[in-house]
């Protein structure tokens, strides 16, 4: 030992626990109260947003109801709250903490389609309640007045109403597919799948009634004075616009007050040449000069030429020059006036059913008058400018609506305007008898008598339809048209095909079948009756135009068959036409491998 004594060192103090800085524990703290308050706020706007949805579901029902009935004043009360509702569920679904929670996998596709319903249902009601009441004013005064009158000022207050719709429209349907997923409930799914096809269906005729709505006014004299030609056509001589025109009335158009001012027969048009050269080289390359001629002006497929040729016509000679020309015959006048309206009353034929209205005009008259052909022409006239007059009378009624719309779909009623933006909205409601552009699956079919007769009335056409079983990748398939010729075995002089070189031969109606097709489907072949048959092919408006000419002699029918080839989703699954007093009827057979 050195003497020294041993130090020893005090063992070391274990080391303090670290404590985290109160500032960490505060942010900790609070994130955690945040996403607690995240998740309340998630839950609540949730809940407030479903409950709001659930009202909306709940009054919708009852406010179509109110709509239909015409309630205005209760529709109008009603849409205040709905309107509400919607707004407090699209506010609900727009707050932050929803937003964040969009991102949460699975959750957030709920949270998004819900949101995209609010918006949608948001979008769509809050003008609900001034648009109803805007239409109550405007109904209120009445559309059409006793005396004939358009109210055009209403028409003009509904137009921004219109138009705005479209655009919300656009915007639901967005919020709607953006919230779009196969992860969503069927709960959430079942309740807005129905309400996004809804809106994805009526798309496309509001963008119609968009560009049509604002045409309107002018159309109606508002800008000043219109001059309207109805051209009445007769299919018992058929052509692919109706049937030649035999006789005609002119109106007067200006403020919404409609007038008729002139009716007239085809005598007036004989001498008359239209100036065939207005609606192109193609078209005189097909139809020649026959078109200039009264009874041929809608010899080609499209009412647009036939507009524009019955406009020559009538100012060489020497009748006003029309802003518009409406295309009509007896069909479509029973259509317009409905099956529910008071018989007419034509003069020696008495009180006529409106059903009644197309075979008193296409053949009963020929008997009735005989050869007094002046006195036929007058009846024809008179007769169907009061049938017109008719119309005009009933106004805008749901009745009158519905069967314009009935004329229109099945070519018996068509219009024309000279200037291009109107003409251009007639196009787009289906209005115009136009070809339009060549497109997928879709056939056109037009007749037209070629022999001076009235045997067309008699002339039935039946369609059969075998597109291919495919939809994708090539294929073949055909159309046939039966053409049955019912006409009796005793017909007036004036009936009868008058260039039958036989008395055998008089009841047998000769018809050019004119078939508009794209022309990217392929043709294999054209036959009749089964036999192969040598056919003009041309092309007209942007369509392949394949024609060929049959008799069909009385009781008896003739067949004419297309067959088809290339991809499978352009050829023919659908066929528009002929306008033929008897409808035309479609049967799908089957398809072809």
């Amino acid at each position: 030992m050195s003497g020294t004594a041993e130090q020893h060192l005090p063992e070391p103090a274990p080391a303090p626990r670290r404590r985290r800085p109160p500032v960490l524990r505060i942010v900790l703290g609070l994130v955690l109260l945040v996403l607690l308050a995240w998740a309340a706020a998630v839950a609540v706007a949730g809940v407030q947003a479903g409950r709001a949805l659930q009202r909306v579901a709940d009054q919708v029902p009852r406010l179509e109801e109110q709509v239909r009935a015409e309630d205005w004043t209760g529709a109008r009360e009603r849409a205040v709250g709905v309107a509400e509702d919607a707004a407090a569920a699209d506010r609900a679904t727009s707050q932050l903490p929803y937003r964040l929670a969009t991102a949460v996998p699975w959750v957030g596709d709920q949270l998004r389609a819900v949101a995209g319903g609010a918006q949608a249902a948001a979008l769509l009601t809050e003008p609900l309640p001034g648009a109803l009441g805007a239409v109550d004013q405007v109904l209120s005064r009445g559309l059409v007045s006793a005396d004939r009158t358009v109210d055009v000022t209403g028409l003009q207050e509904l137009t921004p109403i219109v138009v705005d719709y479209r655009s919300r429209i656009e915007q639901a349907r967005t919020a709607l597919h953006d919230g779009e997923c196969p992860q969503v409930l069927s709960v959430i799914s079942s309740r807005l799948d129905p309400v996004t096809a809804q809106l994805d269906e009526v798309s496309e005729p509001l963008r119609t009634a968009t560009q049509v709505l604002p045409q309107l006014p002018a159309l109606l004299g508002a800008d000043g004075p219109r001059t309207y030609l109805v051209a009445f056509t007769n299919p018992a001589e058929v052509r692919p616009v109706q049937g030649i025109v035999g006789a005609y009335a002119y109106l007067s158009v200006e403020g919404g007050r409609i007038t008729l001012t002139r009716t007239g027969t085809d005598n007036d048009l004989y001498a008359a040449r239209a100036d065939v050269s207005l609606v192109g080289r193609e078209f005189a390359d097909l139809y020649g000069q026959d078109a200039a001629r009264v009874q041929n002006v809608t010899l080609g497929g499209s009412a647009e030429e036939a507009g524009v040729l019955t406009s020559s016509l009538v100012t060489d000679a020497g009748l006003p020059t029309p802003d518009v020309v409406v295309f009509v015959d007896p069909v479509g006048l029973g259509q317009l006036l409905g099956p529910e309206h008071p018989p007419l009353e034509l003069g020696p034929f008495g009180d006529v059913a409106t059903a009644d209205l197309a075979r008193i005009l296409m053949y009963d008259a020929y008997v009735r008058f005989g050869t007094d052909q002046d006195a036929r022409k007058a009846f024809l006239a008179a007769t169907s400018a009061a049938a017109f007059e008719a119309v005009l009378s009933d106004g805008l009624s749901t009745a009158a609506l519905d069967g314009a719309r009935e004329a229109v779909d099945s070519g018996h009623l068509a219009g024309w305007s000279s200037r291009p933006q109107e003409q251009s909205a007639l196009v787009a409601a289906g209005v115009a008898g136009a070809l339009g552009e060549p497109r997928d699956g879709v056939a056109h079919v037009g007749l037209t008598g070629v022999v001076p007769s009235k045997l067309d009335y008699w002339v039935a056409p039946t369609f059969t339809l075998s597109p291919p079983c495919a939809r994708a990748g090539t294929g073949t398939g055909s159309l046939s048209l039966t053409l049955a010729n019912s006409v009796p075995a005793e017909v007036p002089a004036y009936v009868s095909n008058a260039a039958a070189p036989r008395a055998a031969d008089r009841r047998t109606a000769v018809q050019t079948v004119s078939l508009w097709v794209a022309p990217w489907v392929g043709l294999e072949g054209v036959s009749v009756d089964g036999q192969p048959a040598a056919a003009a092919v041309d092309g007209e408006e942007g369509w392949r135009l394949v024609r060929v000419t049959v008799p069909v002699p009385p009781g008896t029918s003739v067949t004419v068959e297309w067959r088809f080839s290339g991809a499978a989703g352009a050829l023919p699954r659908s066929v528009e036409g002929p306008t033929t007093a008897t409808a035309p009827t479609v049967t799908t057979g089957g398809c072809t491998p």
